[in-house]
């Protein structure tokens, strides 16, 4: 395996957003639903864009893709996974799948923030890729408090470990507990996923707070 050399800075840094969740506990396709004028999805794109990365894959379902109300930029890619039998880790296959064909090399780097993560600020998914562009060959997990979550940054050179993962995306830093640095937040939004109708009224009350 390829690992980034640790003493130079990350050549690009590209986001995936999976989004292709069918919502059964939301009842819904959340990914879909409204939020600070866009969509949950739209708002983590906007962010992540906002947050300076070379480019974005949202891996969604073909029923979604309108109704996701993504920005009208080239940097922004749609990746399709409609097997409903599939997990995140699978869209976020089928991301560095689409992030190869676009030329990403194992100097850059990767992050992930789900669809249904759509509170974490613009602000800390600059200081994690500025933790990453630092030292490329860590694996970055944004946390608040006792709680990681996401942004989660990996090398581009991981790919063929994630493409062997039994389980989701955080088995990689329990399989390389060492490589992992952990960005210390204030921002609650980190670990904020929306799942429930419960979920969703919190998130928009306190967002309107």
């Amino acid at each position: 395996m390829t690992m980034p050399n640790a003493n130079n800075a990350a050549e690009r840094v590209w986001a995936i957003v999976p989004a292709a969740g069918t919502g059964r506990r939301m009842g819904a396709a959340k990914q879909a639903l409204a939020f600070r004028h866009s969509t949950l999805t739209g708002t983590v794109v906007r962010t992540l864009l906002d947050a300076g990365v070379d480019g974005i894959v949202v891996v969604t379902r073909t029923p979604l893709v309108a109704a996701l109300a993504l920005p009208d930029d080239p940097r922004v890619e749609v990746g399709i996974n409609d097997d409903a039998g599939t997990e995140m880790i699978d869209s976020i296959r089928i991301g560095l799948s689409l992030l190869a064909d676009r030329g990403a090399g194992s100097a850059d780097g990767v992050v992930v923030v789900p669809a249904d993560v759509p509170a974490v600020s613009t602000e800390t998914c600059r200081r994690c890729i500025g933790a990453f562009a630092a030292d490329p060959a860590r694996i970055v997990i944004a946390a608040c408090g006792t709680r990681r979550g996401h942004p989660i940054i990996f090398p581009f050179a991981l790919r063929d470990v994630i493409d062997h993962l039994d389980g989701g995306l955080n088995e990689l830093p329990r399989r390389l507990p060492d490589s992992v640095e952990v960005v210390e937040t204030a921002d609650k939004g980190v670990a904020r996923d929306v799942d429930t109708p419960e979920d969703y009224d919190r998130l928009a009350q306190d967002d309107s707070a």
